[in-house]
């Protein structure tokens, strides 16, 4: 916890800043450089994907591709520059990899092609001189792309083949969520949940970019405030969505507030419990909820009821761990009078009447 503590303290924003200082400090050090950063990013991304969707063209892999989705902090508009990493789709034509809804309710048959395919990407991305550090395990290809831009960053990137769940031929989501509910245990269901990954982006294409900006700056402070194994984003882009459709949808925000209102969450995750009725209905979250036996804190993915974001919270001490340093910086100076509004108002200053009388005094001058 001390080092918890000690690393808050370091933030510039956790010492003498005053709310109304915060936009200015956001923009300095997080929305500088992270439209560049992005666009470098996407630069690199799509130089992967040719190239691999060329290796695939020229035969030299047994499987088609049918489009390689951009997911990930990039794809959802939530980047951070220097911190965040790419999440790249690749949805595989059947016969090759067909959808699990073809398979029936046993995977083995699903697990068995996949690992065909990534094995054959595994060594397809090896003939990139650009790509470094390759990995795989069951679900995906992880890689690192160096000398990204002008300042040589490094980005990790994950690479997961899937097929198409379904969606768009004569099935309902209804049907593809309780056919998922069906299989046999939640490693079955890691196996499809990256064919959901346009469903989250249609969900984060209807939130504006003043909320993607106070995502960014929860970001930001998980970075700076949690251990590594905490850095997960998806989980923190939820809650700050979530408090904010709780505050009504505020066009505008204070970012003082919408930090608060998101930190207080965080200081007590076992009173967390939120689903969103975007592909399913809450009788369908009610009874993925009921079936899998999930326990606060729960946050739904809003493109899959089967999957709680939050189950990493609770592995070890981590509940505690986030706890405790949103706490801390809840009696920083920046936010310790901060009073969250019902809709996260920006107030301003009403002046005091000696002050009114003046400068009415000065304009009749």
């Amino acid at each position: 916890m001390a080092a918890a503590a000690a690393k808050v303290m370091e933030l510039p924003w956790c010492q003498s800043m005053v709310p109304k200082e915060l936009e200015t400090w956001y923009h300095k050090n997080i929305a500088d450089g992270t439209t560049d950063f992005g666009k470098d990013c996407r630069s690199a991304i799509n130089k992967v994907v040719k190239s691999v969707q060329n290796i695939c063209s020229t035969n030299r892999l047994q499987f088609t591709l049918s489009r390689v989705v951009k997911g990930g902090s990039l794809g959802k508009g939530t980047m951070l520059k220097d911190f965040s990493d790419v999440d790249l789709v690749a949805f595989i034509k059947p016969p090759r990899l067909r959808s699990f809804l073809d398979l029936g309710p046993a995977p083995a048959v699903y697990i068995q092609q996949l690992d065909g395919i990534i094995r054959e990407l595994e060594a397809a991305l090896k003939q990139l001189p650009f790509v470094e550090g390759i990995n795989r395990n069951v679900f995906m290809i992880n890689f690192t792309i160096n000398n990204l831009g002008p300042g040589g960053r490094s980005l990790g990137v994950d690479l997961l083949p899937t097929a198409n769940c379904g969606c768009g031929h004569g099935r309902a989501h209804a049907d593809i969520f309780r056919a998922m509910l069906a299989l046999p245990s939640s490693y079955d269901r890691k196996f499809f949940s990256a064919s959901l990954v346009e469903h989250q982006l249609r969900f984060m294409e209807q939130i504006p970019g003043h909320v993607k900006a106070l995502i960014r700056l929860v970001k930001y402070w998980a970075y700076k405030c949690l251990p590594d194994k905490l850095h997960k984003s998806y989980p923190l882009e939820l809650i700050t969505i979530y408090r904010w459709k709780n505050a009504g949808e505020p066009q505008r925000i204070s970012k003082a507030q919408g930090l608060k209102d998101v930190l207080q969450v965080l200081s007590n995750l076992r009173g967390l419990r939120h689903y969103w009725t975007f592909l399913y209905d809450a009788a369908l979250a009610i009874q993925a909820i009921t079936q899998l036996g999930c326990v606060n804190p729960i946050v739904l993915d809003p493109a899959n009821p089967t999957k709680n974001v939050c189950e990493v919270y609770k592995e070890g001490n981590n509940i505690k761990t986030i706890e405790d340093a949103a706490h801390d910086t809840l009696k920083s100076n920046l936010l310790k009078d901060v009073v969250v509004s019902a809709n996260w108002t920006i107030c301003r200053p009403t002046p005091t009447p000696g002050k009114a009388t003046k400068n009415k005094k000065n304009k009749k001058k």
